[in-house]
Order: C-alpha cells, then structure tokens, then sequence
C-alpha cells in the first residue's frame, strides 16, 4: 500500500510554513510524503508526522485527521475524517481506504485487504471509562478466502501509566495486546490496535476539530 495524504492535509501544511526561517516541519513533512509515494523512496516515519500535526493544521482540514501507520506493511496514511454517525467517526484516503473509530477505537476497515468488518467493542469502551474490569470483543473480519470469521476475544486490562491503558485480549490460538492513550476528555488520542491476523496491529493518532 502507498503512502496517501489527503490534499486539504497537504494544503493546510503548506499554508503553515514559514519561508523566512527555512524549511519549517511542516514543509519538511510535505518532502517526506512526497519522497515516500515513490517507489524507491524512504518510508514516511509515522513517529515524526504524528508529532507535526498541530490544532491549526486540523483545524484546515475541516473536521479531523487520522494518522496511521501499519508497521507490518511498511505503510504510513493520512486519512481526513469524511463522516459522523453518533459516535463512530469515519476517516477516509483518496484511494477510497477508510478507517472507522468509535471514540478513538478502530471498529471497521475497507479497501486494506482481509479487512475488519465490524467490531463489537461497547464492553471495551465501558472498561476504559472505568465501568467495567474485564470485557469481550468481537471482530468479524475475512479470512484469506474472502469469507467472514467471526471471533470473540476475553480481554483485561492494566493501567501503565496515568493516561495509558494496556488491554491484553486472548480467544484459544489468538492473541494480542493493545496500548490506549487517553486525552483528557476520556477519548482514545493515540493507540497501538490489533485488526486481524493479516493486518496485524495498527497504531493510530486521531486529531479532530473542536466542536463549534
């Protein structure tokens, strides 16, 4: 998979630049995707554009960002959010790649290959909020074979730090560990997710707009 960005991200990075110093990070951001869409360019480090992205750039995005990177392909998106229904929020490339999150949890993909259908994650979302100590997820996702596996993970969770969670989910030969971090409104701000087990785990930033 190439590496996307959406052209109101780009164009609000440039508009950010300030000529009169130099490159800025965001200009020097703007280079590093560009050189990353080509075949033999370097890959994009997700590390460095998730710590470019600032409340002026969403904000010209018109609503939010998602920033993700899937170590296991070797593929860093930026995805601008695209929908809202209720709570899940849905983020969207210009190749039609989308990403679904119910306050910052991945529920849903399209267009990435053995993708996640739906997951049921209200029991995890009660657990971060303290609501719970333990819970089940389910992920429907396709096999290599183009049909739906449906899977039900029991999870726990460990607190490592003041706004990070540790969620370690196992059902017989699966298992996996997700990292939450959580703004200070409770929302999931960045994560480490697992997908499925062709996808493999997906680390994401969601940058959203204030409400107006």
């Amino acid at each position: 998979m190439r590496t996307f960005l959406t052209l109101t991200l780009l164009g609000a990075l440039a508009a950010c630049g300030n000529a009169s110093t130099g490159p800025s990070v965001a200009q020097q951001l703007i280079g590093l995707l560009r050189a990353g869409q080509q075949p033999d360019g370097p890959r994009v480090d997700g590390a460095a554009l998730r710590a470019g992205i600032t409340p002026e750039i969403v904000a010209q995005t018109g609503g939010g960002v998602l920033i993700v990177d899937i170590p296991a392909r070797g593929a860093v998106a930026a995805l601008g959010r695209v929908g809202v229904n209720g709570d899940v929020m849905t983020f969207l490339t210009p190749d039609g790649i989308s990403i679904s999150t119910k306050r910052g949890m991945i529920v849903a993909t399209r267009g990435l290959g053995n993708d996640l259908m739906i997951a049921d994650v209200a029991e995890p979302l009660a657990t971060l909020a303290g609501q719970r100590q333990q819970a089940v997820r389910i992920h429907e996702f396709l096999d290599g074979e183009n049909q739906t596996v449906s899977r039900s993970f029991m999870c726990t969770y460990a607190r490592a730090a003041s706004n990070q969670i540790i969620e370690s989910c196992r059902a017989d030969d699966l298992a996996f560990e997700n990292t939450y971090t959580l703004a200070a409104d409770g929302r999931i701000a960045q994560a480490k997710q697992w997908i499925s087990p062709e996808i493999g785990y997906v680390i994401t930033a969601e940058f959203l707009s204030p409400p107006t």
